[in-house]
């Protein structure tokens, strides 16, 4: 095998198993942190649960349905407030996070075997997972993110059952991964009937519990909390109106509101509403850019797919009225995953957006508004995501175009037939 062919049987190494243990110790050190971020909130919402009380009937659960399903366990196990969030922090750590590292190693040594490159995709998710750490493992959102990750990994590896379940599950844990599925469906039409109906089955079997669900919990009222959120202070368009705030343009308030810090104001509002109008437009036309391509030509590598779905995906997080820090936690495994071939720019652009994400925090003006230079960083890390956005867009244009003189590696490697 040479180290740029894909190759469906391989063994990871001892020594990758050990870099992955590894790389396991910071993350399994910071769970003993006493840093709460939103862990109280799902430990008394499961307490509240375990106790008889019904979501969104007796208090108010603001996540999708799944979500709750991923707080229950560490509540067990936990007893109290201290032992659930560190039972939580560990159940991200050891099972969630080690998840999409060993995805990440696997499809690097599947992809280019021995060579040096097989290893980028891990190393630079490590870094910047232990540097995201904060909120890496005080948030929930690694669970969806190894989901989804693990539905573009099944995907390509044509399992498109489990490709469909991942993606369901995550969905209903989260909601973002719901933009990964019209890619999915494009690229199962192309490989025929029946590789269409296993991801339409994984699909239907994620939602089923639904079903049954719906006669004893109102879950999708957690869908009226989101509409009636502000407009988020780190979002790009809350950013550029800060910083016209700060240069007299502007007039609104940096708020606390229950969920996050928003910026109101007559300002603020027309703001929101517009953001809202140019997310829902901007994500389903970016989902629309990346079926075309992968209708017009299928993706042949598990980077190709990542970039395919980094369009929708960056497009879903940049454009939302709602950005909090852990959106970004969404799009780093794909990003990572798109460093095994191709240009690396896009990619090493947005992993750095996401390092330094944590110095917003670094200081004491979250709280009662950016000063000026929170306000520059907090522009150019919407910048960098938006920038590495539009990048993969304009390579996934290109992508689309059914001229095969401009990508090689297509004409040496094309997509298998579908099966019979």
């Amino acid at each position: 095998m040479s180290a740029s062919t894909p190759s469906s049987s391989f063994r990871l190494a001892p020594r990758h198993w050990l870099a992955l243990a590894v790389s396991l110790l910071p993350l399994v050190f910071y769970s003993f942190s006493t840093r709460e971020g939103d862990l109280p909130l799902y430990f008394r919402t499961a307490r509240a649960f375990l106790d008889g009380a019904v979501p969104n009937r007796d208090f108010r659960f603001e996540y999708p349905p799944y979500a709750l399903l991923w707080f229950v366990p560490a509540t067990w196990a936990g007893g109290d407030l201290r032992g659930f969030i560190l039972a939580f922090s560990l159940q991200l750590t050891l099972v969630f996070d080690a998840l999409i590292k060993w995805l990440l190693l696997s499809e690097g040594v599947r992809r280019w075997g021995t060579a040096w490159r097989a290893w980028v995709p891990f190393a630079a998710y490590f870094v910047v997972s232990w540097i995201q750490s904060v909120h890496y493992l005080k948030r929930y959102d690694v669970i969806p993110a190894a989901l989804a990750l693990a539905g573009l990994v099944a995907l390509m590896r044509r399992r498109e059952g489990w490709a469909g379940a991942a993606l369901a599950v995550g969905t209903v844990t989260k909601l973002y991964p719901a933009v990964l599925v019209p890619l999915a469906l494009a690229v199962c039409w192309r490989r025929g009937a029946k590789p269409t109906r296993a991801l339409f089955t994984g699909l239907v079997a994620g939602v089923l519990p639904l079903v049954p669900l719906s006669f004893v919990w109102p879950w999708w009222q957690f869908a009226s909390f989101h509409v009636e959120r502000g407009l988020q202070v780190e979002a790009f368009s809350a950013g550029l109106l800060w910083a016209a705030h700060q240069l007299g343009l502007a007039d609104v308030q940096w708020v606390h509101a229950p969920a996050s810090y928003e910026l109101h104001g007559v300002a603020a509002e027309g703001v929101r509403a517009i953001t809202r109008q140019v997310w829902v437009a901007g994500s389903l036309l970016a989902a629309a850019v990346s079926v075309r391509a992968a209708w017009r030509r299928p993706p042949v590598h598990i980077e190709d797919l990542a970039r395919l779905a980094l369009v929708p995906l960056v497009a879903f997080v940049i454009l939302n009225p709602v950005l909090s820090p852990q959106y970004l936690i969404w799009l780093t495994g794909a990003a990572a995953l798109a460093l095994l071939s191709g240009a690396v720019g896009p990619s090493a652009v947005l992993l750095v957006a996401a390092a330094i994400t944590r110095g917003l925090f670094a200081g004491s003006t979250y709280s009662k508004g950016f000063q000026p230079a929170y306000t520059l960083l907090l522009l150019v890390r919407n910048a960098m995501v938006l920038g590495a956005g539009l990048a993969w867009a304009r390579e996934t244009w290109r992508w689309g175009r059914p001229v095969l003189a401009e990508h090689p590696e297509a004409e040496a490697a094309p997509a298998p037939a579908p099966p019979a």
